[in-house]
């Protein structure tokens, strides 16, 4: 299952933390994947947390070196549950290429359950995901 979480609003990270705890306390393992350096704020919690493997981006690292490293650890069948946080945002500033990403979400197993974030996504994502949520932010 892919979910795909997008849009200019906040927020988005959050629901990754939240579907990571969720899954950890149903005794599941998660690999959550941060490919922004500043969301590193999580790390304690995750270390706390069994089931849960957070993996953040380095600053000077190499996007691509660590997306494959992240992408063999989830394709090692221990992982039920992969979270590339801000992997889209990558993609957008051309650090990553979207058919490596395209070509390992198109072939991941059914047993993991997949979840994705950025602010903006390329149109051949869609048919990918089977739930897509957009954040807008709103007028109060």
């Amino acid at each position: 299952m892919l979910e795909i979480y997008y849009g200019t609003a906040r927020g988005k990270t959050s629901l990754c933390v939240g579907a990571a705890v969720r899954a950890a306390l149903r005794e599941k393992n998660v690999l959550l994947v941060s490919f922004d350096p500043v969301e590193s704020d999580h790390k304690k919690l995750f270390d706390a947390i069994p089931h849960i493997t957070a993996l953040t981006l380095p600053a000077s690292a190499d996007v691509r070196a660590f997306f494959d490293h992240a992408a063999r650890m989830a394709m090692s069948f221990r992982y039920t549950v992969l979270v590339f946080d801000g992997v889209f945002d990558v993609l957008a500033e051309d650090q990553l290429s979207a058919a490596e990403v395209y070509e390992f979400l198109s072939n991941a197993p059914d047993s993991i359950e997949i979840i994705c974030t950025g602010a903006a996504i390329p149109k051949k994502f869609f048919p990918l995901a089977d739930n897509t949520v957009e954040m807008k932010k709103t007028q109060a």
